[in-house]
């Protein structure tokens, strides 16, 4: 015989305060943040303007550089000590980003490459003064000797690095080999400010190669040196086009920045006559951004097409390919790509902030950055058409 309490039922767990609390935003808002997501009335964020000289010694496959960060502090705390990302320390071998690479592969790290990677850091300097800096991995902590003041004060760090690039570089940088010569992509590869702000003050999580961007914005002008036969490709704006592209070039530029359809700078039949021997320095500058990356080769084709954005501001569509990836069913289609792209997406969401949108051929799938996109040099059609689209939409 049955007693009643076998079948009693449990009483039901469902909570319904607990299914439908807030788990978004918890509270109704903050002076810097306020309740529907925008930015509050005392609202502040920090920027970092760096100017970045640097050289490729192609060779070797060694970036060398100095990085010199104008880190302006809008918050309203003194800051003891600043954190930098050291990205390219994702390459050490004993990185935390190499420790969780499984065994069987991954899309991150150096594919099995064995190199003597991460920065070689020379010096670290605040205010024109040797600094006390600390690395833990992919991240440095500089120790200030005065604190720095809140609500607008200013450091100038200045920090001199070299290091070898990665061949495969997390499938964000890397080498690619070309029957004309050697394709570098160039990313994450200079310090860079960690974030400070209102919700989590220093933001320092270590890099792993799979995580994204959470970087402070500001002004950023390059001086890349490289072999004089490379041509060189970066965000923003090239500044001294009449010191590194010949007379024949420079006219092509200017039909391009009036023309609609693509126009060839630096076609097939240049490659051979390439013989320049010692290095040139390409300068270039981009505003208001986050970041600044960029690719240099002796192999690149080159040409670029007017992008028109609905303000009536102008922009360049560019594409940089080697001799392999040409072709109209293929990479000479990607300016075509490219301005389609950034003009109906400025349309459709939001205007195109930057003066060029260049896609690189390299052998990464496919990574977008500031005015600057790498996308496999084997991608053709619509699979070419797809990643151009994806990278820019970033």
């Amino acid at each position: 015989m049955f007693t009643s309490g076998v079948f009693a039922q449990e009483a039901p767990k469902y909570d319904y305060n607990e299914a439908f609390k807030p788990f978004f935003y918890t509270s109704t808002g903050t002076e810097t943040r306020s309740a529907s997501g925008q930015p509050g009335h005392k609202y502040w964020q920090n920027s970092a303007d760096y100017v970045l000289n640097v050289s490729l010694n192609d060779a070797k496959n060694e970036i060398t550089g100095t990085s010199e960060i104008t880190y302006t502090n809008n918050s309203p705390d003194q800051l003891g000590f600043l954190w930098l990302q050291l990205d390219q320390n994702l390459f050490s071998k004993d990185s935390r980003g190499n420790a969780v690479i499984p065994m069987s592969g991954s899309r991150n790290g150096t594919h099995g490459e064995e190199l003597d990677g991460g920065y070689k850091i020379k010096s670290v300097k605040i205010d024109g003064a040797d600094a006390q800096y600390t690395i833990t991995d992919t991240r440095m902590q500089i120790d200030l000797p005065k604190g720095l003041k809140s609500n607008g004060g200013i450091a100038k760090i200045k920090i001199e690095y070299s290091f070898i690039s990665p061949k495969y570089g997390s499938d964000r940088m890397g080498i690619l080999d070309t029957k004309n010569g050697k394709i570098f992509t160039v990313a994450q590869w200079y310090p860079r400010m960690c974030v400070y702000d209102d919700v989590m003050g220093w933001n320092t999580l270590p890099y792993l190669g799979a995580s994204e961007f959470y970087l402070e914005y500001g002004n950023i002008t390059a001086n890349i040196t490289v072999p004089a036969n490379h041509y060189v490709v970066a965000s923003g704006e090239l500044l001294n086009s009449n010191e590194v592209y010949t007379k024949e070039e420079n006219k092509s530029w200017e039909r391009a920045k009036n023309s609609d359809k693509t126009v060839m700078i630096r076609p097939e039949s240049a490659l051979a006559k390439n013989n320049s021997s010692g290095t040139k320095t390409w300068k270039f500058k981009i505003n208001e951004a986050r970041d600044f990356s960029w690719a240099s080769s002796p192999s690149f084709i080159i040409d670029a097409a007017r992008i028109n954005l609905p303000s009536g501001k102008k922009s360049l569509a560019i594409s940089a390919y080697p001799v392999e990836s040409a072709g109209e069913k293929a990479w000479g289609r990607s300016t075509e790509y490219t301005k389609y792209s950034i003009e109906y997406n400025s349309k459709k969401w939001y205007e195109y902030t930057y003066p060029a949108a260049t896609n690189v051929a390299g052998n990464e799938g496919g990574m977008e950055y500031p005015g600057i996109v790498f996308c496999h040099y084997q991608s053709a059609g619509e699979e070419l058409w797809g990643v151009t689209d994806h990278e820019f939409g970033h």
